[in-house]
């Protein structure tokens, strides 16, 4: 069985200031489940969008030992995000690379022009989270969808105090270490033994 979390927004922001703080959301202490994010590739594609391919560490604290068993601490999640300055629409699809036996989390989250106010931004995500695991499936689902919540609401107020830093002329970019083979994420086992294929993958995402 699928649970789905669905969640809304209203920035009170410009969609080109919510956008600039989206890129510029990691690092963030607020976030600090996110351990780090690798940009796997960054292309335009044919219409004019910035298509960029991610991949991210997640570390959750203070997780049941029941959920603990079944997934572990440390999840490697892929991301898709597709960037439109034309149409003023951004579009970012996730899933979980770890784990998926046991459970799959696929995310789509939305940034539009807000229909009736330009100078505001609606964010609007879905979350769809199905379990694998006999007689516990639909409690990991829950669990997962009521900790999705939580972190997503914990995304939002940073994206919001990002904007409202950009707005005051106070932002600075957070430092971003140079990727190399001792820190990145792309040389993790887990990686290379699934010997990740991007387009692969972009495709399944856009299947979502």
């Amino acid at each position: 069985m699928v649970l789905t979390n669905e969640t809304s927004h209203v920035y009170p922001f410009h969609w080109d200031v919510v956008t600039r703080a989206f890129w510029n959301k990691y690092p963030n202490s607020r976030l600090a489940h996110v351990e780090r994010v690798d940009v796997l590739d960054r292309r335009i594609d044919a219409e004019g969008r910035l298509v960029t391919t991610r991949l991210a560490k997640v570390t959750q604290k203070n997780l049941p030992g029941w959920v603990r068993s079944a997934l572990g601490d440390s999840t490697y999640v892929f991301e898709t995000t597709v960037c439109d300055p034309q149409q003023k629409r951004l579009v970012l699809k996730s899933t979980n690379l770890s784990f998926r036996s046991v459970a799959t989390v696929n995310e789509t989250c939305v940034y539009t022009v807000h229909p009736d106010n330009a100078q505001k931004t609606l964010y609007e995500a879905e979350a769809e989270v199905t379990a694998f695991v006999p007689f516990v499936s639909r409690k990991l689902e829950s669990f997962s969808v009521s900790r999705g919540a939580e972190t997503a609401a914990k995304g939002i107020r940073a994206v919001e105090e990002i904007c409202n830093d950009i707005f005051q002329g106070t932002f600075q970019p957070a430092f971003c270490e140079t990727v190399n083979a001792a820190n990145s994420v792309v040389e993790h086992p887990l990686f290379l033994l699934l010997e990740l294929n991007v387009t692969g993958m972009e495709e399944e995402l856009s299947g979502m």
